[in-house]
């Protein structure tokens, strides 16, 4: 594969941004500079990508939207439930500034071939959303464009976009414990970075109120809500004596409110539990979810202007931006129940917890 520009500056012993310059013909730059890298393109085999030169035409003029989930199967549920609206905060931003946006699909192989494949424009920035790793990111950076991850934070040197998971988990945490809950469980999900923000969240919110996490109190699932039904119901079974529940995500906790439903409990007086994401589905179900709302429009915006950013300081501080969260008080958080929920327990009452 053809060098790529951070390789031509490393070999003309220049930073990154004084070897962009040259390629675009900037006058800061002395002769000797131009052509130490010059001579060390020509070695390299570098092709420099043409960008525009007018100073009122931004440089990102197309930008791919690129999305990694775990199966194919949960492609719909992801774009619905969570993503669905960061993209259609990123096309609404794309339509603002003028930016021509592509969606694709991570189809498994190396992510170098796939921006072969995909052979985005010169002026092209990439959007990175879902589980990537720091192997992606390097790359996408070999080929020189402009890169923001989206809900995500990789051990690399990276711009990223996402919620303040660990305050939110704090919220969450904190209201059950203001309603008299000592003893909350945590469902946590797939083992990865933004997850384990919220379980850091969790148990500092129960440090802070004196009470000292017990790890037979987290439980684990795929978060589907299938997964986080037989997860809950094992909880719920054992003698934890836990009286709430807090779930990585509305999805999993809708899981966690079919298996109250069939144990026959009634969320927010038998047990209660709060969410994460706020999405459509926390408002609809029966008992209507209480849960951490999440700026899923504004993080697709807000992406879209760090990669022009970035794009227009390819050199410039790597910038960790996280949005805001807050607390969607709604029906499924009580006071503790005067009995402990596993003694109660009944298996295979009919749940009534559908979505209305």
């Amino acid at each position: 594969m053809a060098a790529n520009l951070r390789e031509v500056a490393s070999a003309a012993g220049v930073s990154l941004s004084t070897a962009s310059r040259v390629f675009t013909n900037a006058a800061t730059v002395s002769p000797e500079v131009r052509e130490r890298v010059l001579s060390a393109s020509e070695e390299l085999g570098y092709r420099p990508r043409v960008r525009a030169t007018r100073q009122d035409t931004p440089p990102l003029r197309n930008l791919i939207f690129l999305v990694r989930v775990h199966n194919r199967v949960g492609l719909a549920a992801m774009l619905g439930d969570f993503y669905g609206y960061i993209l259609h905060g990123v096309e609404s931003e794309c339509r603002r500034q003028r930016i021509s946006m592509r969606f694709a699909l991570d189809d498994g192989s190396p992510l170098d071939e796939q921006l072969e494949r995909l052979e985005p424009p010169a002026d092209s920035g990439i959007l990175l959303v879902g589980p990537f790793t720091s192997n992606d990111v390097a790359a996408v950076q070999r080929h020189d464009y402009p890169l923001v991850l989206i809900n995500n934070v990789v051990d690399q040197p990276v711009d990223a976009v996402l919620p303040d998971y660990f305050l939110g988990a704090q919220l969450a945490v904190r209201h059950m414990i203001d309603a008299g809950h000592r003893r909350i469980a945590y469902l946590h999900g797939r083992d990865r970075y933004t997850t384990r923000l919220r379980l850091q969240g969790y148990e500092a919110a129960l440090h802070t109120a004196g009470i000292t996490p017990d790890p037979h109190w987290v439980v684990s699932s795929s978060m589907s809500p299938q997964a986080a039904r037989e997860a809950v119901t094992e909880l719920l079974q054992r003698d934890t004596g836990c009286t709430a529940l807090f779930c990585v995500n509305d999805v999993s906790a809708y899981g966690a409110l079919l298996a109250l439903g069939d144990a026959g409990m009634i969320p927010g007086v038998d047990f209660s539990l709060v969410g994460f994401d706020d999405i459509e589905l926390s408002n609809l179900t029966t008992v209507r979810l209480s849960t951490i709302y999440v700026p899923k429009l504004e993080m697709g915006a807000l992406a879209v202007r760090r990669l022009q950013e970035r794009a227009n300081d390819p050199d410039g501080p790597v910038q960790r931006v996280l949005l805001g969260v807050s607390l969607m008080e709604r029906e499924t958080v009580g006071p503790p129940p005067t009995t402990t929920p596993n003694a109660s327990y009944r298996p295979g009452r009919a749940n009534e917890l559908l979505v209305s």
